[in-house]
């Protein structure tokens, strides 16, 4: 440097009054994320309740937190881009002293300026908790002096100062306070009307984190006396389906996130959290209200250890979408999809529709069957974190600033929330086209769906790092040995018993493949023993089928006759294969009953007691053969199609239809009419004739004997989608004794009020089963009688 020139003075940063609009209105660019940086203040001061004010041309947002001294107004809100919340996780002494709460939603020091975005004046009262003997401290920003010359420096802009002694000045529709906070903002830039307030309380019932709700007791409610009387009169309407109000179409009240809990009955859903003590993964699924799996597994994730990680995330099926859009109002893909949550607040734009930040619609796009979209799942994330690990940008519409946490936090959800929901859907309810509109599990306590779930769980579980902490023995346990999904399952389920080393659940399994292996013999004894009867008649079986074929037009004649109908007239046209393969088929039940007989007796022998449970299974499974049998014999004088292979290939429906008018009827006792309604609507389909006949004659004939003042029986057929037949059975008789509360139990093994064996009705869900159906009892308010509903997927 120069020794003869003088030091020059030392330079700084000079800010101008335009300032306020660089933080303000050009930096907030929504009105309701303004409102929200004005509520996460509340939440930052202790508040346990904001209220949310809506005047003319005027908005109050009021808390009971903790307020602010005239020194804290002077050293901390006047002071911009100060924040003593940055300031707090330095010096531990100061959060002790204001809260429990661990860390803050904002932090910027920014977030009073977003009042420059919803009016052109701010207006402050506060006062401290512990100076509730002191004046008031009121403050008038009139944002426009900032802007009538750009040139003037920030800090040279004047703002408006009083102290009031009389305490707080607010609308009488708030609650009275002696401490805490008020910004009004006067002037307001645009007009909040109804349809603006109820989509603002729709956001900030997505900016409530119900984690947080539930630890911090921090609650938001909106008062706007001008739509009182439009509320009374929503409030006047009937309740909803589920008995509720609609609560997006109510103004006035506390705002509340609800859907979620909502959901927790109706559809599938996952919780995954991380434990910082142990530094375990927990993971636990449930599929409308039945628990599946908890399992626990070591921590991948070290950056996420320490930041409270929970993540619920639901599965949407048609009866959920249904319920989400009558409670919410808006379609689920119009709410949104998973919403992250940083110390209890929203953090934006995640989770938004069209918001794919954690990449979930480019990942589907590689394979939609298999992966779920942000149109398939709801969800929320709740992690808790300083600024140096979870940081929202500045622009607080931008998400987060990428760390490796977030990094981390984005690999989690992927892994362990996403990945492990779909790995259950796909392969368990995916499947089943009728499972999406059934709001229970019904359809999965067949052998079929049971099957399905004991597959996804071994697959689960086939991991060393999993600890497999409890999962549903109503839906995951031993299959009937008839069940075409039993040999499969047993491996699943062995899986299973060894992961949890259940050495009850393995002899159970055992044992069932003992019986199991004992039924093949059995079957394998029969169809011997009909295929010689086949061979020693196989010449007249031959010549009847040479006869057959010797004309061609008279075959053609004979496929269309059997397309138009099922069941002949009469006995005159049934030629000798049709009897033979009845009676091979009155055989192979035959020798299954003596073999079971036998069995039973061997196994009972020298015992002086045997118990009831066991005798009643053995001649559970007698009944259900023999009901089988009895119904080849109604066929013996009826069908025209062969059972050799005991399927056919036909409209399931029409099936029906025909069974019940051709068959069905035939053999009715006393003065019963029975009515099919079929909308003509079905595809062909393989099924056994025999276990339709089974459910077909067991519904007829409870319906006879149940209820004794039944004099009409209607079978309505219909067909809501393709591959879908559902089955309306109504009876007009005296309906379902009113003692049973739970209309489910009439479907357990040995249930009856009647002098029944109480095996009609479980033959019944145990053939619709195997048939990839289901069926529920109903009552009809007002009618007598009873209903049945059978769904059954192609």
């Amino acid at each position: 440097m120069n020794a003869n020139l003088k030091p020059s003075p030392l330079l700084h940063f000079d800010v101008s009054s335009g300032l306020k609009s660089v933080l303000g209105s050009e930096l907030i660019t929504d009105d309701e994320v303004a409102i929200f940086e004005l509520v996460k203040n509340s939440f930052d001061a202790n508040a346990s309740l904001v209220e949310i004010y809506f005047g003319d041309r005027n908005i109050i947002i009021a808390d009971n937190g903790i307020g602010m001294s005239y020194e804290d107004i002077r050293e901390k809100w006047l002071f911009v881009a100060y924040s003593a919340k940055r300031k707090s996780r330095l010096n531990s002494d100061f959060r002790d002293g204001i809260a429990e709460r661990r860390h803050y939603a904002g932090s910027k020091g920014i977030g009073r300026f977003s009042s420059d975005r919803l009016g052109d004046m701010v207006f402050l009262q506060t006062r401290a908790k512990d100076q509730v003997s002191g004046p008031v401290h009121t403050v008038q920003v009139d944002w426009s002096r900032f802007d009538s010359d750009h040139k003037v420096h920030f800090d040279d802009v004047d703002v408006d100062y009083e102290p009031w002694i009389n305490g707080f000045k607010l609308p009488k529709e708030l609650n009275e306070r002696t401490y805490g906070t008020s910004i009004e903002i006067k002037n307001t830039r645009i007009i909040w009307d109804r349809a603006k307030i109820l989509r603002l309380k729709s956001a900030l019932a997505k900016l409530i984190n119900p984690f947080g709700a539930t630890t911090d007791g921090f609650s938001i409610a909106i008062c706007a006396p001008q739509e009182l009387a439009a509320d009374n009169k929503e409030l006047s309407h009937e309740k909803g389906a589920d008995g509720d109000f609609a609560e997006h179409k109510i103004v006035n009240g506390e705002v509340g996130n609800f859907i979620f809990s909502t959901l927790q009955d109706k559809t599938t859903y996952i919780n995954v959290q991380i434990d910082r003590a142990e530094n375990y993964v927990e993971s636990t699924l449930i599929d409308r209200g039945e628990l599946i799996y908890r399992i626990r597994e070591p921590n991948p994730y070290s950056e996420l250890r320490y930041s409270g990680f929970r993540c619920q995330l639901f599965f949407l099926n048609q009866s959920a979408k249904l319920t989400f859009a009558r409670r919410m109002g808006v379609p689920s893909v119009q709410f949104g999809s998973v919403f992250l949550f940083r110390n209890s607040f929203r953090v934006f734009p995640i989770g938004e529709d069209g918001d794919d930040w954690f990449k979930i619609d480019r990942r589907k796009q590689q394979g939609f069957r298999r992966f779920l979209g942000t149109r398939d799942v709801i969800g929320r994330i709740d992690v808790t974190g300083d600024v140096a690990v979870f940081e929202e940008a500045s622009s607080r519409n931008a998400g987060l600033i990428e760390t490796e946490a977030v990094s981390q936090l984005r690999k989690c959800f992927v892994d362990a929330c996403l990945k492990r929901l779909e790995r259950y859907v796909v392969p368990v309810t995916y499947v089943d086209k009728e499972d999406k509109n059934t709001g229970d599990v019904s359809r999965l306590l067949t052998d079929p769906g049971r099957a399905r779930v004991a597959a996804a769980l071994a697959k689960l579980v086939d991991n060393d790092n999993v600890e497999l902490l409890a999962y549903s023995k109503r839906l995951v346990g031993i299959l009937d040995e008839r069940s075409a999904q039993f040999e499969g399952s047993m491996v699943s389920l062995r899986a299973i018993a060894e992961k949890t080393s259940d050495l009850s659940l393995l002899s159970n399994i055992e044992a069932a493949e003992r019986r199991f292996e004992e039924l093949k013999r059995s079957e394998e004894l029969a169809r011997k023993q009909a295929d010689e009867e086949r061979e020693a008649k196989e010449a007249a079986e031959t010549r009847a089928a040479e006869a057959e074929a010797s004309s061609l037009k008279l075959r053609v004649e004979i496929e269309e006759e059997k397309r138009r109908n099922l069941f002949l007239a009469s006995i005159s046209t049934l030629d000798t294969a049709t009897i033979l393969n009845l009676h091979h088929q009155v055989t192979i039940y035959a020798v299954d009953v003596q073999q079971k007989i036998e069995n039973f007796i061997l196994k009972v022998a020298g015992r002086d007691s045997v118990p009831a449970s066991e005798v009643l299974d053995a001649f559970e499974r007698i009944a259900l053969l023999n009901r089988k049998i009895m119904g080849v014999t109604k066929f013996a004088t009826k069908a025209n199609f062969r059972l050799e292979s005991e399927k056919i290939e036909a409209d399931l429906g029409d099936y029906i239809e025909q069974y019940i008018r051709d068959v069905a009827k035939q053999f009715l006792l006393g003065k019963i009419s029975v009515v099919v309604n079929n909308d003509k609507k079905g595809v062909p389909q393989k099924f056994k004739p025999i276990d339709v006949s089974v459910v077909l004659d067991n519904l007829i004939a409870n319906a006879r004997k149940r209820h004794l003042r039944t004099k009409e029986i209607t079978f309505d057929i219909t067909h809501p989608s393709k591959g879908i037949t559902h089955i309306y059975v109504r009876d007009n008789g005296s309906g379902f004794d009113e003692s049973i509360e739970d209309l489910d139990r009439i479907f357990e093994k040995g249930f009856t009020t009647t002098d029944g064996s109480g095996l009609g009705l479980y033959h019944v869900r145990h053939v619709l089963g195997e048939m990839n159906g289901t069926i529920e009892a109903k009552r009809e308010d007002g009618k007598k009688g009873a209903v049945f509903l059978i769904r059954i997927a192609k």
